[in-house]
C-alpha cells in the first residue's frame, strides 16, 4: 500500500508511514426463522459497519504534532474523515496507541467505529459530483503537506482541475529536485549537525512528494468523474 496516501482527520501518512493493511467490513443485521420442515425465512434488517484498525508510524519532524491531533480527537469524540484510495468514511477513533521513541519517530495502532459511510449512504448509482467533491476533499487536506495552495477547488470545472493538475506537476519536479539535493547533501555531509539537517529536509521533501504525488491522483480521477457528468 506504500502507494496510497491515507488521511484520517486531515492527519496524513504516506510512504513506509501507510499502514501495512487497514481492516473494514462488517455484518448484516439478521433475522432468521426457522419454519417446520426445515426451511427458513431470513430478513435484512440492515448493516452492522465493524471497527476499522489500522497500525503505522508517525515519522518526520512533524511526528509529534500528529500524534498529539488524533490523541486529542480520540479524547474529544470528534467526527472524522478517513480517506484511503477509494474508500471514505466519516468515523470515531474508539482507541489509539502511541509509542513515543524519538521525536520524529512514533509507532501507533488505533480503532476507529464507523459513524457513517456517505458512499453507502448516497446508493449504488453514486453522483459523480458526490465522487468529484469527496476526491478534492482529500485533495485539500494535503494542501499543507505537500506545501502549495490550489485555488478553484471548492467549485470545480474542467479548466480549474487542469490548472491544478499543472501545479501539482511542477511542484512534483522541483520537490523531486530538492529531494535529490538533500540526499546529495546526507552523502556529502561532513558533521553531525549537517547530517541531522539533510534528513530531515530529506524527511520533509519525501512526505510533501508523497502529498503531492497523491494529490495528482486524487484529482486525475475527480477530471475524470467530473468528465462523465457532463457527458
Amino acid at each position: 500500500m506504500s502507494n496510497v496516501v491515507v488521511t484520517l482527520g486531515g492527519v496524513s501518512f504516506q510512504d513506509f508511514e501507510v499502514p501495512e493493511k487497514i481492516s473494514f467490513g462488517g455484518t448484516q443485521r439478521l433475522a432468521v426463522q426457522e419454519l417446520i420442515g426445515g426451511g427458513r425465512v431470513v430478513d435484512a434488517l440492515g448493516e452492522d459497519d465493524g471497527e476499522i484498525a489500522f497500525a503505522g508510524i508517525f515519522a518526520g519532524g512533524d511526528a509529534a504534532q500528529r500524534a498529539q491531533t488524533l490523541d486529542t480527537a480520540r479524547a474529544a469524540g470528534a467526527v472524522l474523515a478517513l480517506f484511503w484510495d477509494q474508500y471514505f468514511y466519516n468515523v470515531v477513533i474508539a482507541e489509539f496507541a502511541a509509542d513515543y521513541r524519538k521525536p520524529w519517530w512514533i509507532p501507533f495502532a488505533l480503532r476507529c467505529v464507523v459513524a457513517s459511510d456517505p458512499l453507502l449512504d448516497a446508493g449504488t448509482d453514486t453522483p459523480a459530483s458526490y465522487l468529484v467533491s469527496n476526491d478534492l476533499a482529500v485533495v485539500t487536506s494535503l494542501l499543507g503537506q505537500a506545501g502549495i495552495s490550489l485555488v478553484g477547488l471548492s467549485h470545480p470545472t474542467q479548466a480549474g482541475l487542469a490548472a491544478a493538475q499543472s501545479v501539482i506537476t511542477s511542484a512534483i519536479a522541483s520537490t523531486g529536485a530538492a529531494l535529490n539535493t538533500q540526499v546529495g547533501a546526507l552523502s556529502s555531509a561532513t558533521d553531525a549537525a549537517s547530517g541531522i539537517a539533510a534528513m530531515n529536509q530529506l524527511t520533509a521533501a519525501s512526505g510533501a512528494l508523497a502529498a503531492l504525488s497523491g494529490m495528482s491522483g486524487y484529482v486525475g480521477r475527480a477530471t475524470s468523474n467530473l468528465a462523465s457528468e457532463l457527458v
